[in-house]
């Protein structure tokens, strides 16, 4: 088991990473986690210390392929912060990020608190707190030369290798929205370039956000009123040059009566 002096010290490279937008290879063995339990300790002390506010959390490994290419049976979960989340039509500067790669989600904004607790949320009080679905732009920027496959619990520690988020548009009316067979396309510089549907998460973004309120209530994390849950991506990753223009496209489908 890694010493709370080596969880620090692991969370002060990827802070430093962070801070500075350069890469490295891996952790030094001496505070390189070794399972996911290590990658949230080192999580958490980031999020502790790196000084602004949690806009939300990326649920990522939400597809079994994706899954598998990172050596996990489970999704995983990372913050991402308010400095580094932008509202559509939005303008990165691609200078402060490592990477440049985009993900297409579907994610839900919570109009109401759901506090830490002993007992378990159910689905119809977490839809109650929910007061609309975000179409969302994950920007993926690990602190590594490469998206850490193979390496979960680095990439846990590495907050999920979450760079920042575009949000669109809240849609406050969508519970009659089929999230399902949603479908979702991603452009760039007017040719689409992927396309999926909320299937591709799990089989439906709602068990992502069950999973994902679930894992941070054992984890003794509440979630604050305004924060937003992102549940992976429904096209898979798309990588950027620098002064590309990329569109979220969301072609609303009603459920069948």
């Amino acid at each position: 088991a890694l010493s709370r002096t080596a969880l620090v010290s692991a969370a002060d490279i990827l802070m430093d990473a962070r801070r500075n937008v350069t890469t490295l290879e891996a952790l030094p063995e001496d505070c390189r986690p070794a399972n996911l339990a290590e990658g949230y300790a080192i999580q958490d002390d980031i999020r502790a210390r790196w000084g602004d506010r949690v806009a939300g959390w990326k649920i990522g490994a939400t597809a079994k392929a994706v899954q598998e290419k990172f050596g996990t049976n489970e999704p995983f979960a990372g913050p991402f912060f308010v400095r580094d989340t932008v509202a559509t039509p939005g303008r990165v500067n691609a200078k402060r990020f490592t990477h440049r790669a985009i993900e297409s989600e579907f994610a839900f904004r919570f109009g109401k608190s759901l506090p830490a607790r002993d007992s378990v949320w159910t689905r119809s009080s977490i839809l109650d707190a929910i007061d609309a679905v975000v179409p969302a732009i994950e920007l993926v920027g690990p602190r590594f030369k490469d998206l850490l496959f193979g390496r979960a619990p680095t990439a846990v520690a590495d907050c999920a290798v979450n760079a920042g988020f575009v949000l669109g548009k809240p849609e406050t009316n969508w519970r009659p929205l089929d999230l399902v067979a949603h479908i979702v396309r991603l452009s760039v510089d007017g040719v689409v370039k992927a396309e999926g549907t909320g299937a591709n998460v799990l089989g439906n973004p709602l068990v992502v956000l069950d999973w994902a309120v679930e894992h941070l209530r054992v984890r003794g994390i509440g979630i604050e009123a305004g924060q937003i849950i992102s549940t992976g991506t429904t096209t898979g990753i798309v990588f950027l040059e620098t002064g590309q223009h990329a569109l979220l496209i969301s072609v609303h489908l009603e459920r069948p009566p």
